[in-house]
């Protein structure tokens, strides 16, 4: 079967993009920070523990939904090599050690050997990212900045018309993922301090400075 080609456009929307709708509200930095720790599922009594640079227990639970998305991203790709490997006695041959490995690469299809190196090199991101956030579970420390803070919105459109959004905040020309429901409480061009995972840079609380 011919390989298609996938094309992806890619939209980003600075904070420049975004009016501010003439003014900041008149909500209070304590008023925000509320609103935004509810919308984002944080809890405002873990900013002290945040503020000394420290990750809460019960802010551990923020790092298992990425932690179990990166072994996905491990597990399917390196289980669809292992299992394309094996159907063509190849995983055999490699475990076996009779034959040199370049050799047995070289003697590969080229269509297995390219399929191959795509699946391996997404294993080995997914394993990346499993051992960013391990450490990050481990280690528990918060990281922090301040400084303005923008919406960010980015837009890829694949070749067959479908779309996929992802928000963002952006704090110090540091940008974060976010979900929608706490996309749209964050006001353009307000001061903030962001609290997140050194190595994984996923958010664990936010406060409004003004």
């Amino acid at each position: 079967m011919a390989n298609q080609k996938r094309k992806i456009n890619v939209h980003s929307f600075s904070p420049e993009d975004f009016a501010r709708g003439g003014s900041i509200s008149d909500r209070t930095p304590e008023d925000l920070t509320t609103a935004l720790a509810e919308s984002n599922g944080f809890d405002l009594s873990y900013l002290t523990d945040n503020s000394r640079g420290e990750l809460s227990l019960g802010q551990l639970g923020l790092l298992i939904s990425p932690l179990l998305f990166s072994l996905l991203f491990f597990l399917l790709p390196g289980g669809f090599l292992g299992f394309q490997l094996y159907q063509q006695g190849l995983l055999q041959k490699l475990i076996s050690g009779d034959t040199p490995w370049l050799e047995i690469f070289l003697t590969m299809p080229k269509g297995t050997l390219v399929i191959g190196a795509i699946l391996l090199v997404l294993t080995l991101v997914g394993l990346y990212f499993i051992i960013l956030t391990t450490l990050d579970l481990i280690g528990r420390s918060v990281a922090s900045l301040e400084g303005p803070g923008w919406k960010k919105i980015t837009t890829s459109t694949d070749d067959d018309g479908s779309t996929t959004t992802r928000t963002y905040y952006v704090v110090a020309d540091q940008r974060f993922s976010v979900k929608k429901k706490g996309f749209g409480i964050l006001e353009n061009g307000r001061n903030y301090r962001v609290y997140f995972t050194p190595r994984r840079k996923i958010l664990v609380n936010i406060e409004a400075l003004d």
